[in-house]
């Protein structure tokens, strides 16, 4: 039986302006990651904003394509947890107190934008202030992981450091008039599908690409699921032994994922 392989990358850009750079790469995960950190509590990163010059407010976006994607319509949220030091650079749940989650947390994003509020990192021993960030999306039938960590545009030591190389991870900030920073960034969903069919009912699809009509030949009965690239059911339908014909001129454009019991096709509608 023949590998079925699914890969979802996930690319990272910042939000400048109300465009996405839609070019990203993963980081490390980092020395001080731990598991069993809290979700977030009313879009604040435990302990809070403890002094009101560093207080950082950011927001997050989820886009596919550079579009902004309003989560409530896909059949998975999406979580980033995150963890930074606090005011001094240091760690919580580093080497002290394992109960402590001081600026870990776990952060749900819904509609179309999330607001954070926590507090500006500080710096870690010859880095520049960042954030680690793992994102994913849960309960979806095919997902995966993005660890990257985020910086600050600005920041002197970028130069000097890895970061310096990732402009598309550097967040822009503006200062605010009652203290502290706000800024934002944008988490760009890009589903690049490498698919090796299983055997199953399904003998052949064709044409594929097509121009919205497409013909399925199946060995047996089976229901089917088209998805597609941001994981959205679009079509359900059942299909019977013998040459069976769907038309999807409705839908628009793109790369689409058909789904059986054991097989999965990619589907190029042109």
């Amino acid at each position: 039986m023949k590998s079925l392989k699914i890969l979802l990358v996930l690319l990272f850009s910042h939000w400048t302006y109300g465009q996405v750079n839609c070019i990203t790469s993963p980081d490390q995960l980092g020395p001080y990651f731990v598991t069993g950190a809290p979700k977030i509590i009313n879009d604040t990163l435990a302990p809070g904003i403890q002094n009101s010059s560093r207080a950082l407010e950011l927001t997050f976006y989820v886009s596919y394509d550079c579009d902004t994607v309003n989560l409530d319509t896909l059949p998975s949220t999406y979580t980033i947890q995150l963890w930074h030091t606090n005011d001094a650079g240091s760690y919580s749940n580093v080497g002290g107190n394992p109960n402590s989650y001081d600026y870990r947390g776990a952060l749900e994003l819904t509609g179309n934008a999330t607001t954070l509020h926590t507090t500006l990192p500080g710096i870690y021993p010859n880095r520049p202030s960042h954030i680690h960030i793992k994102g994913y999306l849960n309960n979806a039938w095919f997902t995966d992981t993005l660890v990257t960590q985020l910086y600050f545009h600005g920041d002197s030591l970028i130069p000097f450091d890895v970061a310096s190389n990732m402009s598309e991870r550097w967040i822009y900030l503006d200062t605010l008039l009652s203290g502290g920073y706000k800024g934002a960034f944008a988490f760009g969903l890009s589903y690049l599908v490498d698919i090796k069919e299983e055997k199953g009912a399904i003998q052949n699809i064709h044409p594929n690409p097509s121009k919205g009509f497409i013909n399925i030949n199946m060995k047996s009965s089976e229901k089917l699921f088209l998805y597609n690239a941001l994981g959205q059911l679009v079509l359900e339908q059942r299909v019977y032994q013998g040459a069976n014909h769907l038309n999807l001129q409705h839908l628009p454009s793109g790369i689409y994922i058909l789904r059986s019991n054991s097989q999965v096709f990619r589907v190029t509608l042109n």
